[in-house]
């Protein structure tokens, strides 16, 4: 995994723990606090709110999260946590940020779905009830005692601390997926009522227009959108529209429009047998030998050799992306 900081500013961060495949951080802030732009990883984000209220946009959809609620965060999607609009800055949060090349196993052992899948399912916001909230907190305790063990040096073996933290990061997940399970089959068996995952949507203001353009943009990848167009669309002046779809998802409408273009592309190179020059047209980029410039640019990889192993889960990575 990278060493960047998860965040933009370490001043109130409170505790961190890194081992191979799991970081795990707890932070308590006292004043106005957002994420820093382009955020997007090859973790799955495991985010949980002890107390406050924090915003959180991923790929499309803005969430409100509050004390007994977490949101797991698949792994490549566009996501930024702000502060609430007419709330107090002050939150208390504890992430965690698991790797495949450690959960995907791990998961399986204990009965969860592979990482990819648990991803795919559970990806959402819960709701706990106060006996997992309970547990969930008593958890994250025993978590921090081992480490402040470790530090004290009353830990038998690195080992053994590995081992332990693991396990007390795979509860957490199956609190998490326990939670979700049970909010996704309440919408099954009584049609109407929104679930909490619903619930925690913020469907008013500039957070509800930034989705409707979001969504406008992931389904017409093929063509070529203006800012022009969408302006006119949306009813709203070109600067504006720029200004809040900025503000909330942390990235320029030409730089998420090219993130879903490529993301629709490697979806398409993993799962159909579309000509690599078919595919550099339906995803709106015009001619191969541009398509396979940004795709490189952004993966990292030619999109031939994503084909032949996109099981490597190769991170898109939008920064220096030509128009």
């Amino acid at each position: 995994m990278s060493e960047k900081d998860i965040h933009n500013s370490r001043l109130e961060l409170v505790f961190e723990k890194r081992i191979p495949g799991l970081r795990v951080s707890e932070a308590v802030r006292h004043q106005k606090f957002i994420m820093r732009n382009r955020h997007l990883h090859e973790t799955i984000e495991l985010h949980i709110i002890i107390y406050g209220q924090r915003l959180m946009f991923v790929d499309q959809e803005t969430y409100r999260l509050v004390p007994h609620t977490a949101i797991a965060v698949n792994h490549h999607l566009i996501h930024k946590t702000s502060t609430a609009p007419n709330m107090p800055p002050d939150h208390h949060n504890f992430i965690l940020q698991l790797d495949k090349a450690v959960f995907d196993e791990k998961f399986r052992e204990f009965g969860l779905k592979g990482f990819d899948e648990f991803g795919d399912l559970y990806g959402g916001l819960a709701k706990f009830n106060d006996t997992e909230w309970s547990l969930i907190m008593s958890v994250i305790e025993e978590f921090k005692a081992a480490c402040d063990d470790e530090r004290r040096g009353m830990t038998s073996s690195m080992e053994d601390l590995h081992s332990f933290l693991y396990l007390q990061a795979i509860e957490l997940a199956g609190i998490f997926a326990k939670s979700r399970r049970r909010d996704m089959q309440s919408k099954l068996q009584e049609q109407g009522i929104e679930t909490a995952e619903q619930q925690s949507v913020v469907k008013t203001g500039v957070h509800q227009k930034v989705r409707d353009i979001a969504i406008y943009l992931q389904g017409h990848t093929g063509e070529n959108v203006t800012l022009d167009d969408l302006a006119g669309k949306f009813y709203m002046s070109k600067s504006y529209l720029t200004r809040v779809f900025r503000n909330v998802t942390g990235f320029s409408v030409v730089e998420y429009m090219t993130y879903v273009r490529v993301r629709k592309a490697q979806q398409l190179l993993r799962d159909s047998d579309t000509s690599i020059t078919e595919i550099a047209a339906i995803c709106g980029f015009g001619n191969i030998t541009y398509f396979e410039k940004v795709f490189k640019q952004m993966t990292g990889h030619s999109p031939g050799k994503y084909r032949k192993n996109p099981e490597k889960d190769i991170m898109i990575r939008l920064k220096n992306v030509e128009r």
